[in-house]
């Protein structure tokens, strides 16, 4: 029940400055995500990211810092990203979760301890139509755990993409591998174009293994991207 007013109360801010800044003559950013998974962009300095899943800045020499206030990014809920080139990026930080929406989790859920965590995000393909990036990731604490996740975009058209994800991490300690997928379309209308508004489904982490249970849940985002001066 606190998670869903959590919830409504971060999606009820979101919209009040998004309303807020509708009749403002403003620059457009984008967003440095897909769903879960970070793409190798990062925004230049003065660019800034408002949303439930990223809260980014850009800083000078390609730096980012970086929050979600639901879930995480690159399996981090809040730290640095530098770009490396054009296609390459690094990241750290805390890896947790404050809010999810569901049964499940997606990375470090929110009732387990905080850890360390470190991501790799390699663009492998980007085109005018379709984007690839790869994200090998570790989190370190009381816990040790590997993977790598993949983000796919696919743009139909001027107004909306296609985005579809998968997850791996495999838990050091119990050695066991865990698995999660994710889907669904990221809307960017043309008439207010520093706006992005995602919707999507996610089958959400589930241990591979014999009997594991499996939940889904849904996914959604209203992403506020501007230049700010």
């Amino acid at each position: 029940m606190q998670t869903g007013i959590r919830i409504v109360f971060a999606a009820s801010v979101l919209l009040f400055i998004t309303s807020g800044w509708s009749q403002v003559s403003i620059t457009p950013s984008r967003p440095t995500h897909y769903f879960y998974t970070p793409m190798a962009k990062v925004n230049p300095a003065n660019h800034l990211v408002v949303g439930l899943h990223e809260l980014s800045f850009g800083l000078p020499a390609h730096l980012q810092i970086q929050a979600s206030l639901m879930d995480n990014i690159g399996r981090t809920n809040i730290g640095v990203k530098l770009g490396l080139n054009e296609n390459l990026a690094i990241g750290a930080g805390l890896a947790h979760s404050i809010m999810h929406i569901g049964p499940g989790s997606h990375g470090i859920a929110s009732w387990n301890p905080s850890r360390v965590g470190a991501y790799c995000a390699w663009e492998v393909m980007d085109n005018a139509s379709f984007e690839v990036a790869l994200t090998p990731h570790a989190q370190f604490r009381d816990r040790t755990s590997i993977g790598c996740d993949i983000g796919l975009l696919s743009r139909m058209n001027p107004v909306w993409s296609v985005i579809w994800e998968i997850g791996s991490s495999i838990d050091l300690n119990e050695k066991s591998l865990y698995l999660n997928t994710d889907g669904g379309i990221r809307i960017h209308p043309m008439s207010i174009p520093f706006l992005n508004f995602d919707f999507g489904i996610d089958l959400e982490e589930f241990k591979v293994e014999s009997g594991s249970r499996k939940s889904v849940t849904v996914y959604f985002d209203a992403l506020f991207s501007i230049v700010a001066r």
